[in-house]
């Protein structure tokens, strides 16, 4: 362990933002450079300097970087042992939150509902294991995507009590999202914030038995167009060493577009048709985040419309 020194503190935090940031910028790294504006860091590059930092000075900081903008930041951050970060409204390890009897029960008959309400077309549902160890990445249309994907798989292939997925932290603003991020066992994300709470917990959860739903593209499409996939879910596939489910959902974005406050649910005649494709679960093993998740889109992006 080094000692907490400035000149040390400053040089190993230095030596593991070059590390990772020479792989994302050109730019001489010093301790002014701006990990998002000049380096370009996304919460991916951040979880990833977390870990990193955590490890070779053996403290905690994961909590603290809200606000951190610099290199010297950090530095700054470690030798005072705190921080002007922002304090969060909840705490991230409440999450997911407990699910008791009742819970799961309200659960089932929401998806059963849905099986009512809509028209489920699903294929490939052969390729989710029975062991649940598995994080499922599917396009994003709407804001059911997660209630619909469960609904397809069904609570007699996966322990309702231990999934979760990752979800935008304003959906702790109503009181529907709310009940919705309690079911579908949500962990708050702050997206423009501090990340890595949220990435952190997600990975001990997986760890746990949990099995995951993250999208990610991040938010919904506004077009119907797949875009860029980020790699957070491939980095927690490769870090807990389960496969990913790839997934396409289709018909989502028709009956729940984003300016719609309640999905579309009959319409003369038929049910509107939900569309889930399932792809073959890819592994991890020796491959680059940045690999695994190309792999990732690029099935997403080819299984059944």
């Amino acid at each position: 362990m080094r000692n907490k020194n400035s000149s040390g503190v400053e040089e190993t935090v230095l030596e593991i933002v070059s590390s990772i940031g020479s792989r994302e910028s050109v730019v001489s790294i010093t301790s002014e450079s701006r990990l998002k504006c000049d380096l370009g860091f996304d919460s991916l590059n951040m979880l990833e300097l977390c870990v990193s930092i955590e490890g070779a000075l053996k403290i905690r900081i994961a909590d603290n970087l809200g606000n951190i903008e610099t290199v010297r930041d950090i530095v700054t951050l470690i030798e005072n042992g705190s921080t002007s970060s922002r304090v969060a409204r909840y705490n991230i390890e409440d999450y997911p939150l407990p699910r008791k009897k009742r819970h799961i029960c309200q659960l089932k008959l929401i998806m059963f509902l849905s099986r009512l309400a809509w028209r489920f077309d699903i294929s490939g549902l052969e390729y989710v294991p029975a062991d649940g160890r598995y994080i499922l990445c599917p396009n994003h249309q709407s804001h059911f995507d997660g209630l619909w994907i469960w609904t397809a798989i069904s609570h007699k292939r996966v322990d309702l009590s231990k999934i979760s997925c990752l979800a935008k932290h304003e959906h702790l603003d109503s009181w529907l999202s709310r009940f919705m991020l309690s079911m579908l066992g949500g962990i708050p994300v702050d997206r423009d914030g501090n990340s890595v709470p949220a990435m952190k917990r997600a990975l001990t959860c997986i760890q746990n038995g949990y099995t995951m739903l993250i999208h990610p593209e991040g938010t919904r499409t506004q077009d119907g167009k797949i875009h860029e996939f980020k790699g957070g879910a491939s980095k927690l596939a490769i870090d807990a060493g389960v496969p990913v489910i790839p997934v396409r959902i289709e018909g989502a974005l028709h009956i729940f577009p984003a300016h719609r406050k309640f999905p579309k649910i009959f319409r003369f005649g038929s049910r509107y048709p939900v569309r889930i494709s399932f792809g073959k679960p890819i592994a991890p093993d020796g491959k680059s985040v940045e690999k695994l998740i190309a792999q990732i889109q690029s099935t997403v992006g080819r299984l059944e419309k």
